[in-house]
């Protein structure tokens, strides 16, 4: 009898230091077109699908663009744009459950569009995304 309940202790012991690592999943917008003249857009949402994290964690999402669309065929010639989360211009956020999410637009000032070259425009915008101290 005692070397089963030696066998069964040691199994609890190796259970009992299982690690679960943190995972996540989010969802972020695509490319989009932006129509002339248009002065504001859907621009799609970020949103966490999967979330398993640590307490005190989550999960950051950082926008990182300069904002300006810039003439594709060579002219000189930018558009500045903002993106927004409701009225607010959008930099990052922070989520710690699935389900979590932040609609975005595109806005671009009547002016701007008046004042622009002809041509194609783009840019690119980046989505960083990290899993942070939850203080910080």
């Amino acid at each position: 009898m005692k070397k089963k309940r030696a066998v069964a202790g040691g199994l609890l012991l190796v259970l009992g230091i299982a690690h679960v690592d943190p995972s996540y999943m989010v969802l972020v917008p695509a490319n989009t077109t932006i129509p002339f003249n248009e002065e504001s857009v859907n621009y799609g949402k970020i949103r966490v699908e999967e979330a398993q994290i640590e307490e005190g964690k989550c999960i950051q999402v950082e926008l990182i663009s300069d904002k300006k669309l810039k003439n594709q065929i060579g002219k000189e010639g930018e558009i500045p744009y903002e993106i927004l989360a409701d009225t607010t211009a959008f930099t990052k956020a922070r989520y710690t459950t699935a389900g979590e999410e932040t609609v975005l637009g595109i806005t671009i000032d009547r002016e701007s569009w008046k004042k622009a070259p002809s041509g194609s425009y783009a840019d690119t915008v980046t989505f960083q995304i990290s899993y942070v101290d939850a203080t910080d």
